[in-house]
């Protein structure tokens, strides 16, 4: 067993409420589901309450206090790998909160969730090769989302302090995320110090801007961009549907918001595979461009693929043939930047 000194801490199951459909629409997870793959409830059926507090969440924060992180995939968790927010040594724990959960060993929890993440609506402009096979726009499941939406609305936001929108779509490209965002009331979520928004950006204009409330822009601090490629070319092929052009007109609007210090962070985001590799130190230069962080993961398999396609993509498999390659190009120097983030490959630079 770990000496305290050592043993590690993630505050994910005690803050963290994400509501997905990687099954089923409103099943609820603690973490990022393809790293944590126990649902903990659904918004379907149960309350807010229950699921928080229910018995497996209660299992999984154990898993966390007894230092075994048994429900967790250490291979695909790049906290784990780069031991950074909102993975910690138990010993560093800065919350008072979850020091009282420390010292207590609390697994029902006297708060509700503090960061929720709506990831329960596919709706999107683009439809990217790594994440679907076509454009969805989810009509059919409309009354459903709805209905989950307005739960959370309800429920879940009253201690919440970040709001993430989308793990699962686009901010904008789906009609009611972004219905939401220019009609939410600041009253409802009066607790509410953060929305983050995930995002291809192609319609983050400044004309989308102005339609959301003043009140709910001042919330609005953080962003991620999806972008996956540094060339034209390469994001014609992997942001399908997305043109390279808009996207850099929309990074000089957002940058604009930035440099203004309305937003604190923006970073661009790069899901590595065989076609995009070599243009990661461009993507570093990319951000670089825009004083935007950048931030880089393994491609995995979300069920678009063939498996013959996505072995033939993952680049990151010692089995590829460009791997070699790939992992001679992790030792640039330019990775060595304080605004890079390599998240669960970092272990391969040192391979």
């Amino acid at each position: 067993m770990k000496s305290k000194s050592e043993q590690l801490f993630c505050s994910k199951p005690f803050k963290w409420f994400e509501v997905t459909q990687v099954n089923e629409i409103g099943e609820v997870y603690m973490c990022c589901p393809s790293w944590l793959d126990t649902p903990i409830g659904n918004l379907k059926y149960q309350s807010v309450e229950q699921i928080w507090n229910g018995k497996t969440a209660q299992e999984i924060r154990n898993s966390i206090l007894d230092g075994s992180f048994r429900y967790c995939d250490h291979s695909r968790c790049a906290f784990l790998h780069t031991l950074s927010d909102p993975v910690f040594k138990i010993t560093d724990v800065k919350d008072e909160d979850l020091k009282l959960v420390i010292k207590k060993k609390l697994i029902i929890l006297p708060y509700g969730p503090r960061e929720v993440n709506c990831s329960y609506d596919r709706s999107c402009n683009l439809s990217c090769p790594s994440c679907r096979t076509k454009i969805i726009i989810e009509r059919e499941n409309e009354q459903q989302i709805l209905n989950i939406q307005d739960k959370i609305y309800n429920e879940a936001l009253y201690d919440a302090h970040l709001l993430y929108i989308t793990g699962s779509g686009d901010s904008f490209g789906s009609p009611f995320f972004r219905k939401w965002l220019q009609t939410m009331k600041r009253e409802k979520i009066p607790n509410l110090k953060e929305i983050h928004l995930h995002t291809n950006a192609q319609l983050w204009t400044s004309k989308m801007w102005e339609t959301i409330p003043k009140d709910i822009q001042k919330l609005i601090r953080s962003a991620e961009i999806s972008i996956d490629a540094a060339s034209s070319e390469t994001y014609a092929i992997n942001r399908r549907g997305g043109s390279f052009k808009r996207l850099l007109k929309n990074l000089e609007f957002i940058s604009t918001l930035h440099e203004s210090g309305h937003l604190k962070w923006v970073s661009i985001s790069m899901v590595v595979q065989e076609n995009n590799f070599k243009e990661m130190p461009d993507f570093v230069r990319l951000g670089k461009r825009f004083h935007f962080d950048v931030y880089f993961s393994k491609l995995l398999d979300w069920g678009a693929y063939s498996n013959e396609e996505f072995y033939n993509r993952a680049v990151h498999m010692p089995a590829h043939p460009k791997y070699p390659d790939f992992v001679d190009l992790l030792k640039d120097d330019i990775f060595d930047d304080t605004m890079v983030n390599l998240g669960n490959l970092i272990d391969l630079r040192f391979a």
